[in-house]
């Protein structure tokens, strides 16, 4: 986790838009920091900031430009690689996007390089890294935009892979919400994890998870 150190006049709801693009998401940051009063905010308070993968609010009528808006805002080009490198994310390559709707955003600049060692598939690195074999594409663009050219799905050893900073997610297949947390975070403050990863998925029952969802495990 980064540490952000709270300015004169910030709110929860104004660090979690500035970290994370929804200022709903400010309960994560209070279970993050075990804030027993998150309206309180004192200048020069260290807040630990879970990362969780940025998030923009479509507030405009899908379009071309308003496309190339989104693409040029958060990454600084208007490259068509990296404009379908979010919309493939999100399913929206090829079909229009609602007003109002959530788009999650793949983070090329914390991107890590993952050198190969051993024959690697694209599809298993996605599982492992991101709970999801379907983000694939994901890797093979981001690879694509970093100038990395991966053709197949096997990746010999000797390449490096670029991996975006992306948060992990995990259907649920029956698990309760503290055995997931134990499972992927272990069991140091996992009550904390608990609760940070409600707040994530906006959970108001965490003990009763719908099997199925795929729930968005923070880091």
């Amino acid at each position: 986790m980064k540490t952000y150190t709270v300015q004169q006049g910030d709110t929860l709801f104004a660090i979690a838009r500035d970290e994370y693009g929804d200022g709903s998401l400010g309960p994560v940051l209070a279970a993050a920091n075990h804030l027993t009063h998150p309206d309180f905010l004192q200048p020069g308070q260290h807040l630990l900031v879970p990362y969780v993968t940025r998030r923009h609010r479509m507030t405009t009528p899908d379009g071309d430009v308003a496309r190339k808006q989104i693409t040029q805002t958060y990454y600084g080009t208007t490259d068509l690689h990296t404009q379908l490198l979010w919309e493939t994310v999100n399913g929206v390559d090829q079909r229009p996007i609602d007003l109002g709707a959530w788009l999650v955003l793949p983070e090329l600049e914390r991107a890590e390089h993952y050198p190969v060692v051993v024959p690697e598939y694209l599809s298993a690195l996605a599982e492992r890294w991101y709970g999801d074999s379907d983000l694939t594409t994901m890797l093979t663009l981001a690879n694509t935009i970093a100038g990395n050219r991966i053709d197949d799905d096997l990746v010999e050893p000797g390449n490096i892979v670029i991996r975006p900073g992306f948060n992990k997610t995990h259907a649920v297949r029956g698990e309760t919400l503290r055995t997931l947390c134990t499972e992927h975070y272990g069991t140091g403050m996992v009550d904390t994890w608990i609760a940070i990863v409600a707040a994530a998925n906006g959970l108001t029952d965490p003990d009763h998870l719908v099997s199925g969802r795929r729930i968005t495990l923070p880091s």
